[in-house]
């Protein structure tokens, strides 16, 4: 089992290889697991994970052993996938809105009593313009607040709400449509 104490850190500092790939496999399986929830393409997800883990190994020092270094790591590959979605030479267009939103929460609760398995959500949210999953990602998932999520994407309330809107919408239509094929 592989322990990221003082020593590890000192290690990793000092640019032990054997010590970095270690940390790579211990955190190799959270930093892909934010990377799918956002992203489809696996080139786009591996360069993620290499992005943010470049980030981690670079400013390991920030790192307290003793703490909590998923969380650490989590927040890190979430800035990366948000440096990622802003460097898309789309990335006004995909923030483009409809003004015809209705004045409601952004999220409400579901109308149907499923469940569903992780990767069956997952291929469900794959359904969604990329826009709309982070924005549904950050909100829903990693419980980013409005304001948050304006600031990070650098987009309006309005924005926020209709693309919250959008993926409620779609996603109440996905879950509706895999409810009537399981029955």
């Amino acid at each position: 089992m592989f322990q990221l104490n003082s020593d590890t850190v000192y290690a990793i500092k000092k640019g032990d290889r054997k010590i970095i790939l270690k940390l790579y496999h211990y955190t190799f399986q959270v930093l892909m697991g934010n990377a799918v929830r956002y992203t489809t393409d696996p080139e786009t997800q591996m360069q993620i994970v290499n992005n943010a883990f470049m980030k981690i190994v670079t400013n390991i020092e920030r790192f307290q052993p003793g703490t909590a270094y998923f969380s650490w790591a989590k927040q890190i590959v979430k800035r990366e996938i948000i440096d990622d979605f802003r460097k898309n030479k789309r990335y006004k267009e995909l923030f483009q809105y409809n003004d015809d939103y209705k004045s409601e929460s952004l999220i409400t609760e579901p109308e149907t009593d499923t469940t569903f398995e992780a990767e069956e959500l997952q291929l469900i949210l794959n359904t969604l313009p990329p826009a709309t999953k982070m924005v549904f990602n950050l909100y829903a998932i990693d419980g980013y607040t409005t304001a948050e999520i304006m600031e990070d994407l650098n987009i309006s309330y309005e924005t926020v709400k209709w693309h919250m809107k959008e993926a409620r919408k779609r996603l109440r239509t996905q879950l509706n449509t895999n409810q009537l094929k399981r029955s």
